[in-house]
């Protein structure tokens, strides 16, 4: 026995250095809360994770119901030669903010129900103060011109093609933001008020002295010789004559680069510099209204928000975009349905609750039209009650299935 306990003890030594292994995972496995900084951590990343994906499921749900209200006008049945539905979509930057903004809005807010409504359009940008007001009153001018026999319907290009493609007619306007709604709307006023003869230009001369380069060069050369020969003849050396030859031949080499330089700098600023429009003759005594009439506008609210005092509003609208799907999916809805109604002058006050957010970089816009071109205008609204597909529509698309 003796024998057994020593041999015992000398063959395991490191035995009771080293812990026995535990027979379960219990003792590796032990609770244990996180530091501090992987509380905040984990607590900061699950909430703004949680908005985030909240977000987005309410945004696509929010889309669906939109998109399957107004997907009834998609699957209406269309002739061979007839064109889908078009309208056209002006934007403009926001004051204060880049036009991304409102290219950004359309894409997400906008886009995505013409397209379920099977709308085609075409956006026009205004990327300075007046030129969705040009644009406008332009194209109006254009059918006034053309109806009266003073222009051709068809440009040059299509005049000489064999066949003539067919093209779908802008039956509307679509405005993102108040300040769109009001270019546009005078654009309307202009184009019923503009003479229909094109202005005669104005040519302006002006009388200017013409200086070649080689005369200016020379006579710059002329008066760097002369004060160099005066300079040397103060000084004197043997190497006189040299020195001030060599001197006049940089001088003039230097005046010369120099003049044609400069004349070079002036070609290009007057190529860069484009000719003023031509303005057009305006009076109440030139007004018409094109034979198809003013589209209807349609009007889609945008809030920018910008500064930091809005700073608390922008946070929330980024975890809360779903609300945006249905502010202005139900604008978007009364343009697909197509439902108009006359433009009151109430209606010119539409888009007053922008005002507060851009007054730091503009005053109040204020609409003037006369009340004769506003009588012209139509305003899409809500449709009472939504169409529906007619029983001999499906009808016939079950009947081609079969």
């Amino acid at each position: 026995m003796e024998n057994s306990t020593e041999a015992r003890i000398k063959l395991t030594p490191d035995a009771a250095a080293k812990p026995a292994v535990p027979t379960t995972l219990s003792g590796k496995l032990r609770a244990k809360l996180p530091s501090r900084g992987w509380m905040i951590f984990w607590t900061t990343f699950g909430t703004i994770g949680g908005l985030v994906v909240r977000d987005h499921y309410l945004t696509v749900a929010a889309k669906k119901r939109v998109a399957d209200k107004v997907d009834v006008l998609a699957k209406q049945s269309c002739g061979v030669q007839d064109m889908p539905r078009k309208v056209t979509v002006y934007i403009t930057a926001p004051p204060g903010d880049g036009i991304h903004k409102t290219r950004h809005y359309f894409k997400a807010f906008v886009k995505p129900v013409f397209d379920a409504a099977a709308v085609d359009y075409e956006v026009k940008e205004g990327l300075v103060d007046g030129q969705i007001q040009a644009m406008v009153a332009a194209d109006v001018r254009k059918k006034r011109r053309i109806a009266a026999g003073k222009q051709s319907a068809l440009s040059e290009a299509e005049q000489n093609a064999p066949v003539v493609p067919l093209k779908s007619v802008s039956d509307g306007i679509v405005v993102l933001g108040r300040i769109a709604l009001a270019e546009v709307l005078q654009g309307y006023n202009d184009g019923c008020l503009q003479s229909l003869d094109d202005p005669e230009p104005v040519v302006v001369v002006e009388k200017v002295k013409e200086v070649s380069i080689k005369d200016e060069a020379a006579s710059l050369a002329t008066e760097a010789t002369g004060s160099v020969e005066a300079t040397a003849l103060d000084n004197s050396g043997e190497d006189t004559t040299t020195s001030t030859e060599a001197a006049v031949a940089a001088a003039a080499a230097e005046l010369v680069a120099a003049a044609a330089a400069a004349e070079k700098n002036g070609e290009k600023k007057e190529e860069e510099k484009a000719p003023a429009p031509i303005p057009i003759p305006q009076d109440e005594s030139y007004f018409s209204v094109p034979p198809s009439g003013l589209e209807p506008v349609g009007y889609i609210p945008f809030k920018n928000l910008t500064g930091f005092r809005n700073f608390h509003k922008k946070i929330f609208a980024l975890f809360n975009s779903y609300d945006c799907v249905e502010y202005a999916g139900a604008s978007v809805m009364k343009v697909a349905f197509a439902e108009t109604k006359e433009f009151e002058k109430d209606d010119l006050e539409i888009g007053r609750d922008e005002e507060p957010l851009f007054k730091k970089y503009r005053g109040p816009v204020e609409i003037n039209i006369l009340d004769r071109v506003r009588e012209q205008v139509k305003l899409y609204v809500t449709p009472e009650l939504i169409p529906e597909l007619k029983k001999a529509d499906e009808e016939v698309v079950l009947e081609e299935q079969h």
